[in-house]
């Protein structure tokens, strides 16, 4: 297999820990008061849902993702069996991140015998896909597709958020294949899909990202929901779509579920510019950075993270 493409991976998860300081705070109020002179460099949480953390970690998708980057590591490729039990054993271990009702439900599911997914409808089901792309981006955009597929039907069992998770890869894709990323969204709505109206989620994006994303989150909600979040996310990628460092810095200043929409924002503008506007601060402050860039070698290995 190929070595993994640092550009789909590193502001996937730069995005996302720059969310954790304000993650899961609604008052817009609230977090205009904390970071008033604008959000630069990655901070500790501010809301009581990630106790233990502290500036440049991760939220608990972002912790998720990593676990499925080595997972593909030590596998050599994707494969859904395995990540099923190392997403497991990584909860096994994992004693600071935040198990949301979709782990919880998945993780009961698990420990009675059953395969069944959570009934969650959240995006971040769909949200870790970047180290598959990353991984597999030589193979074909059928492979691809069912495989993040498979990884978010691991936890999330409504098909919305499945086909969200196709949504993406099929844009990155298409950016792979040279289309600027407005086009490229086009090109990837344009694919049938079994139970998300992309279209009709494309067109109210399309309309929000005309304006602001602010009076975007006001109107359509900063919640977890996928019929909330993944409008929202199409609008920051589109309004935002030659200013990848203001569109994760609008993200993570709106508050609400930031972490899930920056993962596959982060993704969206690392395929369609690279990482060099990354700024050096939020690479040199990443803390998972060391191992990222020894999985990013995709050795397969016994991990001894996974042992």
């Amino acid at each position: 297999m190929p070595p993994l493409i640092p550009d789909l991976l590193i502001p996937a998860f730069a995005a996302d820990a720059l969310c954790l300081g304000p993650h899961w705070i609604y008052d817009s109020a609230e977090i205009a008061r904390i970071y008033s002179s604008g959000l630069t460099r990655y901070d500790a949480p501010h809301s009581k849902y990630h106790p233990g953390k502290r500036a440049g970690d991760f939220t608990h998708y972002g912790d998720q993702t990593l676990a499925l980057l080595r997972s593909i590591a030590t596998h050599g490729g994707f494969d859904a069996e395995a990540w099923k039990s190392d997403w497991s054993h990584f909860w096994s271990k994992n004693t600071v991140s935040y198990r949301d009702g979709a782990t919880r439900q998945t993780l009961d599911h698990l420990a009675h015998g059953s395969s069944t997914p959570s009934s969650s409808h959240d995006l971040g089901g769909a949200s870790r896909i970047a180290p598959i792309l990353a991984a597999h981006h030589s193979d074909s955009l059928e492979f691809r597709i069912t495989a993040t597929r498979a990884q978010t039907a691991l936890t999330h069992g409504d098909p919305r958020v499945h086909d969200a998770a196709e949504l993406f890869t099929r844009w990155v894709d298409a950016i792979a294949q040279g289309q600027p990323l407005p086009s490229a969204l086009d090109t990837a709505a344009a694919a049938t899909y079994s139970a998300l109206d992309v279209a009709n989620v494309l067109q109210t994006a399309r309309n929000y990202a005309a304006g602001s994303p602010q009076d975007a989150a006001a109107s359509l909600g900063l919640s977890c929901d996928v019929l909330e979040a993944l409008p929202l996310t199409l609008c920051i990628a589109l309004h935002f779509a030659d200013q990848p460092r203001q569109a994760l810095v609008t993200n993570a200043l709106l508050g609400g579920d930031s972490a899930a929409r920056a993962l596959l924002l982060g993704l969206i503008m690392g395929a369609a510019h690279g990482q060099v506007w990354l700024p050096p601060a939020w690479l040199t402050d990443l803390n998972a950075r060391p191992e990222i860039d020894a999985l990013l070698n995709l050795t397969p290995s016994n991990d001894p993270l996974l042992a």
